[in-house]
């Protein structure tokens, strides 16, 4: 099955189960991915960095094998959720939704302090697109006003955590994967845009039993955001004015590997959480 109408099958919506007055587990989740995989779904190029679920045997060995390369069995540094902020309750690997910009692959593998992968983790992430504007909360992220409150999460991977209420119905760029057996996650996104006062940054959050367990920021080598950068559609977004050096947030721990692939970029690294 096409990646993109699985994951439109697949969608957890917390606003479309209200509406429904439909309640979804995480475990029925689980159950209906593995449901719909079947053998032919699988990635026929076999390309070493194809995302999601269905990417084959040997492209899935590849991809341990370089983050094994990556070493550093540590915990990943907590840092600042930010504002922007909401549970978009939504599983899924592509999270582009038609945004341009240059195709991102990201790879993330969940251990614990033994350095034991974590199956069944759900790892989520956010970012801004390529002019700098976050769904959710496109009028704050134009230098607007956003809706200055907040609500509490209770989402199928995150409860009791607050939120950001957004102004807009957009989720691009927003979404969670439940980790497989090795502890990996892949997501399909864009290479992010920046904004005034942050350097090139992801968003990230690690759920375990609806439990933020933490939440980071992922960064990338600057000498890459500045090829990226040079490309459209982010040469009409110019006069960016942080890198990693003068960025008051940014920690070297949660620098990205990337690669050039056939299609953009390939980028990863591990997460260590504190369980």
């Amino acid at each position: 099955m096409h990646e993109d109408v699985r994951a439109g099958r697949l969608r957890v919506s917390r606003r479309r189960a209200l509406a429904t007055g439909g309640v979804i587990g995480l475990g029925a989740l689980l159950a209906a991915c593995s449901a719909e995989e079947s053998p032919d779904s699988a990635d026929p190029s076999g390309s070493p960095s194809a995302p999601g679920p269905s990417a084959s045997p040997d492209a899935t060995a590849d991809l341990l094998a370089k983050l094994d390369r990556v070493g550093s069995c540590q915990l990943t540094s907590e840092e600042t959720q930010g504002p922007y902020w909401f549970d978009v309750d939504s599983i899924r690997s592509d999270i582009r939704d038609e945004r341009p910009g240059t195709e991102l692959q990201v790879a993330l593998r969940v251990y614990d302090r033994q350095c034991r992968p974590i199956p069944d983790s759900v790892v989520e992430i956010w970012h801004c697109d390529a002019a700098g504007i976050y769904s959710g909360y496109e009028d704050a992220s134009r230098g607007g006003s956003g809706s200055g409150q907040t609500d509490t999460s209770d989402g199928e991977y995150s409860r009791g955590e607050q939120e950001s209420r957004p102004t807009d119905d957009g989720t691009y760029l927003r979404g969670a994967q439940v980790a497989d057996a090795d502890g990996l996650v892949r997501f399909l996104t864009i290479w992010p845009g920046w904004y005034t006062g942050r350097t090139v940054h992801i968003h990230l959050k690690v759920h375990i039993d609806r439990t933020s367990v933490l939440t980071s920021q992922l960064y990338f080598d600057d000498t890459v955001n500045d090829e990226v950068y040079s490309t459209e559609p982010y040469t009409a977004h110019p006069g960016r004015d942080r890198r990693n050096d003068d960025d008051g947030i940014y920690d070297a721990s949660g620098l990205l590997t990337t690669e050039p692939t056939d299609t953009g970029y390939l980028a990863y690294t591990n997460l260590g959480v504190p369980v």
